[in-house]
């Protein structure tokens, strides 16, 4: 846990498709039934297709190597790198984890991936140790992840650039305990779909158990 007072779980919502999201509701399902045992929780919300992120345009990937080259940042680069200390700070406060998200061209929606970009920075998600090894600098929690793929692809396929990746990208930081829902064959008729999304809700609650 990060901090002794009430234990805080953040729902980053990588769809932008609302109600429509099998991803999204899939994780609803996990995270209601994780409110029901730990009722005095605090679960926050941060979608990252409406949230107010800062552009990692040109100024902020100036801003993030100037110290690293020995180089001062403007005025307007400090003040745009405190926004990005601001992404990190927040993700961890968090004492829980839960990313959902459906795959996109074999890989994770633009703007989710933009949310990782903010977060993985040296110097305050990550760092390197006397070996010159990278090395997380966040503490280790649980992070549940909630996964959607329109058609089944077989375990460690090479053309699998979601699960591997956010595995990949939140050992990187200093998280390892990672679990996995993947729900696959999204494309279906309404009825069909509605009883993939009953059986995998069913699936996330009992998760949730042990989250």
């Amino acid at each position: 846990m990060t901090s002794a007072d009430t234990p805080r779980v953040l729902h980053v919502v990588g769809s932008p498709r609302g109600e429509a999201s099998v991803s999204t509701r899939v994780a609803r399902a996990f995270l209601d039934a994780y409110a029901q045992t730990r009722p005095g929780h605090e679960v926050t919300t941060l979608d990252v297709w409406t949230a107010d992120l800062p552009r990692f345009d040109g100024d902020l990937a100036i801003a993030k190597l100037a110290p690293l080259v020995g180089e001062t940042r403007t005025p307007q680069q400090e003040a745009g790198w405190a926004r990005v200390e601001r992404v990190v700070a927040d993700f961890a406060r968090h004492d829980k984890i839960v990313i959902s998200a459906p795959m996109w061209n074999f890989g994770l929606p633009w703007e989710l991936k933009h949310y990782i970009d903010l977060l993985v920075q040296p110097g305050l998600s990550f760092g390197m140790n006397e070996a010159l090894e990278h090395v997380g600098l966040l503490a280790d929690r649980p992070v549940q992840l909630v996964l959607t793929r329109s058609s089944p692809l077989p375990e460690g396929s090479p053309e699998d650039f979601q699960l591997p990746y956010l595995r990949h990208i939140l050992g990187f930081i200093g998280l390892h305990d990672v679990r996995s829902l993947v729900v696959e064959g999204t494309t279906l008729r309404p009825a069909a779909r509605e009883e993939l999304v009953a059986k995998h809700c069913d699936r996330a609650r009992a998760a949730a158990a042990d989250f």
